[in-house]
């Protein structure tokens, strides 16, 4: 999610093939609702949250600045983690 119009992350995500759907918060609404809204400078805070099917935070991370950030390894493993979760309580 970004601060990005939505024509700008559709543009985005066709020039680069992203095949999942980049969400647009021009009015920085959900990020101040996740606590990672910087006002000072428009943006949000770089971070990243795995959310559950039923809406529940599962893991964050917020960083300190840009390249604060898990590897994909371990968002990879989270979310695996999060999936044998959900399997258990179906």
């Amino acid at each position: 999610m970004s601060v990005d119009e939505a024509a700008d992350s559709r543009n985005l995500a066709e020039d680069r093939r992203i095949r999942f759907p980049l969400l647009s918060d021009p009015d920085r609404q959900v990020m101040t609702q996740y606590g990672v809204s910087d006002a000072e400078r428009e943006i949000a805070v770089p971070a990243i949250f795995i959310i559950a099917r039923d809406g529940t935070v599962f893991w964050k991370h917020v960083g300190e600045s840009i390249v604060d950030r898990p590897s994909a390894d371990k968002l990879l493993s989270l979310l695996d983690e999060l999936k044998a979760k959900e399997k258990k309580t179906e």
